[in-house]
């Protein structure tokens, strides 16, 4: 409701309504869009997270955090009474997202967004366009609600605490699941390597997951060549252009063998979940004891290995 000098309220435009109707719904499917992908797959968005700067050690902690936000945000917005409550809290993530690509945009000029999924955005000025858009949406949206409200948190707030405690549950409990589901994973019973099966459940195996023409990958490979694996097997597995695995292995010096047949790759991505390589899976009796997720190749990963026997300690 719109008010006037006097104490009578005046009755809203109806055009207004609608657009506000049609504003919040268009950004509460992005943001829900996003914050349960971070909810249902955390480990894969902590993973997209570093490729963005975030640190490796808070990359699963940012992930619970944004998706509780976003998805919480998305259904104050959807609720009249509570949409510029909800509209506050969005246009908040959005500032700060804006604030911290802007921050880093020299490093990450370029660069794939993924804030949302399967919305394919690059770091560049179209990234603060299409972002000013979202924000002006978000602020019509609260400024036109039928219903009115407060943009400070509401009163009472039985019914958002109710619904920020459960996002809260959902998305620590998501999160602790896959950190805890992921190491034993049972890999297959097999690879092949030059046409030959090799078995995955005896000795060490160290299962290297790479694009041959990533520079991550080869930077990764190349610090691992210094490495003694002494009996644990190395296998290169190429995530694409098997035709080139073999090249990346030689520039690297990385002694390992090349499994290039496609079946084992599907096989493999279907049980070892990762957005972007490097990524590795050492094996232990055919169950995965330690995988390696994209900002995980450091040196520091080298004591962990030599702990869990992968590598001979110097």
């Amino acid at each position: 409701m719109e008010v006037n000098s006097g104490t009578a309220p005046v009755p809203q435009a109806g055009w207004k309504t609608w657009a506000s109707h049609i504003a919040a719904v268009l950004m509460a499917i992005a943001f829900l869009a996003s914050g349960v992908y971070k909810i249902v797959m955390p480990l894969d968005f902590a993973e997209r997270a570093t490729q963005v700067l975030i640190p490796a050690n808070l990359s699963v902690a940012t992930a619970v955090i944004l998706a509780v936000a976003e998805t919480f945000a998305a259904i104050m917005l959807l609720i009249p009474r509570y949409r510029r409550f909800g509209a506050i809290v969005m246009l908040g993530l959005l500032v700060a997202f804006c604030i911290y690509i802007g921050v880093n945009a020299e490093r990450l000029a370029g660069e794939d967004c993924s804030c949302f999924p399967w919305i394919k955005r690059t770091v560049g000025p179209v990234f603060f366009v299409s972002n000013a858009v979202m924000m002006l949406l978000t602020a019509l949206a609260g400024l036109w609600s039928p219903r009115g409200g407060a943009w400070l948190p509401p009163r009472p707030m039985g019914t958002s605490a109710a619904i920020l405690g459960i996002l809260i549950a959902l998305s620590i409990g998501s999160a602790a699941w896959a950190l805890s589901s992921e190491s034993g994973i049972e890999a297959p019973p097999s690879i092949h390597v030059n046409g030959a099966a090799v078995a995955l459940n005896e000795g060490p195996v160290f299962l290297y997951l790479f694009d041959p023409e990533c520079s991550h990958c080869l930077d990764s490979a190349r610090m691992m060549s210094k490495w003694d694996f002494g009996s644990t097997r190395v296998i290169g597995v190429p995530t694409v252009n098997p035709q080139w695995g073999q090249a990346l292995l030689d520039a690297s010096g990385l002694k390992a063998e090349l499994a290039t047949d496609p079946g084992d790759l599907k096989e493999l991505r279907s049980l070892f979940t990762f957005a972007s390589p490097p990524y590795g899976v050492f094996l232990k009796r055919g169950r995965a004891r330690v995988t390696v997720r994209y900002a995980e190749f450091t040196e520091e990963l080298k004591a962990k290995l030599q702990a869990e026997g992968f590598v001979v300690p110097d």
